[in-house]
């Protein structure tokens, strides 16, 4: 449990650049939009990548299931309008700092790693992610490290 209030804290906590309530709604759509991204990468969301996104957005994000509810359906709706990550990559690497990435690295990779397979496509998206938002290589297998213990520990 001290990983989880670690992470609680880190998303909790103001972001670096501002503060504003309306920047951190588009930074806490940027990144769930990411993580929405990472369960749809393989091609549909099954019911435990769908759970999964549920219970990270609202305790991490420090949101009510209400709020968190909205959160995934504005997620869903950015990342299917969008392009590209860019927007949304831009968006965090200029207001989370090195922990906020990293957190952020480690929920993309629970949501990888929650269906027991990693295929090209999802552990290509996380590599584009990490470059895009300044993560070391060493630093995302960290992450990945992290999120697959955070899983094991939440099948325990």
């Amino acid at each position: 449990m001290l990983m989880l209030d670690r992470l609680k804290k880190l998303f909790n906590s103001p972001v670096t650049s501002t503060s504003a309530p309306e920047a951190a709604d588009r930074l806490h759509v940027a990144a769930a939009a990411l993580l929405v991204r990472a369960a749809q990468i393989d091609g549909h969301i099954d019911d435990g990548e769908a759970a999964l996104l549920k219970r990270l957005i609202g305790p991490y994000f420090g949101l009510s299931e209400t709020e968190a509810q909205e959160l995934l359906e504005q997620a869903h709706a950015a990342i299917d309008a969008a392009n590209d990550l860019f927007q949304f990559t831009q968006l965090i690497n200029t207001n989370f700092d090195e922990s906020h990435k990293q957190m952020l690295m480690q929920l993309l990779w629970q949501i990888v790693l929650s269906d027991g397979v990693v295929d090209d496509y999802e552990a290509n998206l996380l590599r584009r992610v990490a470059g895009l938002i300044h993560v070391s290589d060493q630093d995302a297998g960290a992450a990945r490290k992290a999120a697959e213990t955070a899983l094991a520990a939440q099948q325990d």
